[in-house]
């Protein structure tokens, strides 16, 4: 270990002498490793998986100070405060895992958001220092943290979920074989050899146990050796073993390279206690303890309380905080003796007053950029990524093909042959009108993939592992080909059914028309997944914005007949452009046929306000590419401003 973390232990003193009572890591009680689990343990001590630790790089304390965080409320015009945290102080030092527990309630996950800069610093009372210094934005470029939610794609393996995350965090410098490396070693270290090739799976697509994917959650942010890492429950759903050996991991992490762990735990097992430094112990906001596990029964028994056989002092601890809860102050009474402890301790020279910039290092991290690879590197990953999640998904991909082949075959027999006669004319103009309606209403479709990926784009952006720009392209340009395929598919089936124009030209002039209207359709649905809470929200809005488009598309009411104050819904529209187009694209083929009693092709195109679009076909198409663009940059704009998963 570095100089600076001898300096550490000599300064803390008589505080962490009780710890090195402890047996080592996994030689606790029952707890000796398997040799497989062993040989996992031993690529953290070579340079295999994560290189080096440099001599002089700097190592993280981290300090907390008074920190106080309140939610304000309203219910029936009444305004209620409720404190969160209150006046929590405590250390998290390098080499060191801090686990920070209490029962349920007691704002564990709120304390570690405020950490990891979940919560916005406004909100905040208190100081967050660190290494003795304010935290700042360019803290996240050397932490991660994984979220409790393990928001990953489903239809990508362990390997390929890794893989992506190496690619995308690791320096654009380094070879794509030394991070395919990377990846194997940390699969073998995490013991998720045998689910590499498995899809990591969810509600509806199987794949992995839920224990491994919590693991492969925790590799996701393993990936680039965070210099500090945050974890909110990585315990959660493993069997005892699996919990043991995840500890032994981030425990064997902190000590080997010098990291700073912070975690909350829920009851840890006597095995897993070995593998902690430190506890904070809340109840409701409050710090009940703070300190070595050794010093813990000590310290309770000093209340008047005596610790049962066979029981974890952890949950000893919290079986005398739900006591003390449901007594008239007696929460109060524990967290008044937790701030007399700390003042004599201090008074008594056997702790190191709590936000005093000792381990700092000798001089300032080497300049590192807000992003490991460049934006075009990380268009290409993120696409190559979201091709394989779209052609995966049997539900956006099979069945949206699916729908489209039978609502061609549906509409093809409907209107089939549409003559060259008044008929002709309804024929034609009613295939317009539904082809449209079957081509945006089932974009909707899309709307559950984009909220899940909002999930997966929350958790990865809000720990820099890239910009919003490349997602909202790469995400893009993943989409064209295949609103091409949907839009040349329903086209060739439908378009020769239905008798219109035998026209190369006016043909694929329809795929076109298809294509884009499939484009402004997605792009639109994309922008409001980034904005509504959940799926039956996002369902509500499109149905409701896509109905009034529809109303005021020009089909139901001519444009003249539209009232002046309701007319710039009518320029809205996304039926409007394409469904002129169609009109256009059409009768402007066949301009000499004679539909009835004299009126020709010109005479249907100004029934229908199309004479215009089929002489300047391209002030529609314009339209159509700025609505597009329009709700791609909306939907840039929500995800950088309004999808930081920052709490107020």
């Amino acid at each position: 270990m570095g100089d600076n973390f001898e300096i550490s232990r000599a300064r803390t003193g008589p505080v962490l002498q009780g710890l090195r009572s402890f047996p080592p890591v996994g030689q606790g009680p029952g707890a000796s490793p398997s040799p497989a689990h062993q040989a996992r343990l031993s690529l953290l001590n070579s340079a295999v998986v994560f290189p080096p630790t440099p001599a002089r790089a700097t190592l993280y304390d981290i300090t907390v100070l008074n920190l106080t965080y309140k939610v304000v409320s309203k219910h029936s015009k009444v305004v209620k405060e409720k404190v969160l945290l209150n006046n929590v102080s405590a250390r998290a030092n390098h080499s060191e895992v801090l686990a920070i527990a209490g029962p349920s309630g007691s704002s564990k996950t709120t304390f570690i958001d405020a950490l990891a800069g979940q919560i916005k610093r406004k909100s905040l009372k208190g100081q967050i220092l660190v290494n003795g210094k304010p935290m700042d934005s360019t803290f996240r470029r050397v932490s991660g943290y994984v979220t409790q939610d393990d928001a990953m794609y489903a239809n990508l393996t362990t390997r390929e979920t890794l893989m992506f995350s190496a690619r995308l965090r690791l320096p654009g410098s380094m070879k794509l074989e030394e991070k395919k490396r990377r990846v194997e070693n940390l699969i073998e270290m995490l013991g998720l050899t045998e689910c590499a090739d498995t899809y990591v799976g969810d509600e509806k697509v199987r794949g992995v146990s839920g224990g491994e994917r919590r693991r492969v959650s925790i590799g996701v942010d393993l990936i680039h050796d965070p210099a500090v890492l945050f974890l909110d429950e990585p315990t959660s759903g493993l069997d005892s073993t699996s919990a043991l050996q995840v500890m032994q991991i981030l425990s064997q992490m902190a000590v080997k390279r010098n990291r700073t762990v912070l975690l909350t735990i829920h009851q840890p097992s006597y095995r897993i206690l070995d593998t902690i430094n430190k506890f904070l112990v809340l109840s409701k906001g409050n710090v009940v303890y703070y300190g070595g596990v050794s010093e813990m029964e000590t310290y309770f028994n000093n209340l008047g309380y005596s610790m049962a056989d066979n029981m974890s002092v952890v949950e000893y601890a919290l079986d005398i905080i739900e006591e003390c809860q449901d007594q008239p102050g007696g929460l109060d009474r524990l967290v008044e003796y937790q701030m007399k402890y700390q003042q004599r301790k201090e008074a008594a020279a056997e702790l190191v007053t709590l936000g005093s910039p000792f381990n700092i290092a000798d001089q300032a991290d080497d300049y590192k950029p807000a992003f490991a690879t460049s934006v075009f590197s990380e268009i290409w990953v993120l696409a190559h990524r979201c091709i394989l999640t779209t052609f995966r998904s049997k539900v956006l991909f099979v069945t949206r093909i699916s729908l489209q082949i039978v609502a061609a075959l549906i509409m093809g027999s409907l209107f089939f042959r549409s003559r060259y006669d008044y008929k002709g004319i309804l024929q034609r103009t009613g295939y317009f009108n539904f082809a449209l309606v079957t081509l945006i209403f089932s974009s909707n479709e899309a709307l559950p993939m984009f909220l899940s990926e909002r999930q997966i784009f929350m958790r990865e952006s809000s720990r820099g592992a890239y910009r919003t720009l490349p997602f909202v392209i790469g995400q893009a340009l993943v989409m064209l080909p295949f609103q091409l395929l949907i839009a040349f598919t329903f086209s060739s089936i439908s378009y020769f059914m239905v008798g219109l124009v035998s026209n190369a030209s006016a043909f694929f002039t329809f795929v076109l028309i298809a294509f884009l209207t499939l484009s402004v359709a997605n792009s639109f649905v994309a922008f409001v997944a980034s904005v509504v809470p959940d799926e039956n929200g996002g369902q509500t809005v499109i149905l409701a914005v896509s109905a009034m488009y529809y109303l005021f598309s020009g089909f139901f009411v001519s444009r003249t007949g539209i009232p002046k104050y309701w007319i710039w819904l009518h320029y809205l529209s996304t039926f409007k452009y394409p469904y002129e187009l169609l009109i256009a694209n059409e009768y402007g083929h066949l301009k000499k046929v004679i539909w009835f009693f004299g009126a020709d092709s010109q005479a249907i195109l100004n029934y229908f306000d199309a004479s215009k679009v089929n002489d300047h076909p391209w002030r529609n198409y314009t339209v159509m590419v700025s609505f597009i663009i329009g709700y791609r940059v909306l939907f840039y704009l929500s995800l950088r401003f309004n999808t930081k998963n920052i709490r107020k």
